[in-house]
């Protein structure tokens, strides 16, 4: 018992052990255990005030552990968001894959994401809806592409420039709807908007 016990000050805490009382096996376990923190804290705390000391102090360690893992909070928080976009993509791949051609897929993609990522504390990072911990533009086109290749069964009919700067569009198109909507629309209208807009202009390119 402390000094400042005795003297009725203060009560003794225990001293939290390291890792919450379960350290990881693996270099790869510590960093799963991590992300489920960092997921965590966005939950709770939002996007904008999580940061590196509150993954930190919620899964047990220091932030120089933390550090030993991920190069800076940038790279813990995005890894966290894209690890969230694993369940998203394969529902909205099931949504999309209802359509009928690659266009009117990719239209449905950014009328799910229209939906569905406001409503996600990680996902928004993706959209950018947070500038401190947004995923970098590099990134997000990669997914873009990912996502317009598997839509297209791999056939998109377009030139290597053309792909990236469709990529480019959506991704515009997308941050565009998440973070200035402007006129409210119901999901039928958006499909209509984006549809009557975009599946002309991307069929002509797609040849």
């Amino acid at each position: 018992m402390c000094m400042m016990c005795c003297q009725g000050h203060e009560t003794c805490m225990p001293k939290r052990k390291a890792w919450n009382g379960s350290p990881p096996s693996t270099p790869a376990e510590a960093r799963r255990v991590l992300l489920e923190a960092a997921r965590d804290c966005l939950e709770r705390l939002g996007p904008t005030k999580a940061n590196l000391s509150d993954v930190a102090q919620t899964a047990g360690v220091t932030r120089q552990t933390v550090y030993r893992y991920f190069e800076d909070a940038d790279d813990l928080f995005h890894s966290a968001a894209v690890l969230a976009t694993g369940g998203l993509r394969e529902r909205m791949r099931a949504q999309a894959l209802r359509q009928p051609t690659p266009a009117t897929r990719i239209v449905e993609c950014l009328v799910f994401c229209a939906r569905e990522v406001p409503a996600d504390p990680h996902l928004a990072m993706l959209g950018g809806a947070s500038d401190r911990l947004s995923v970098s533009t590099a990134l997000r086109l990669s997914l873009v592409q990912e996502e317009m290749t598997s839509l297209s069964g791999g056939q998109l009919g377009l030139t290597d420039v053309e792909r990236d700067e469709l990529a480019e569009l959506l991704l515009r198109l997308m941050h565009s709807l998440l973070t200035e909507p402007g006129e409210p629309r119901s999901e039928v209208e958006l499909r209509a908007f984006l549809t009557s807009w975009l599946v002309p202009m991307i069929e002509a390119r797609m040849g």
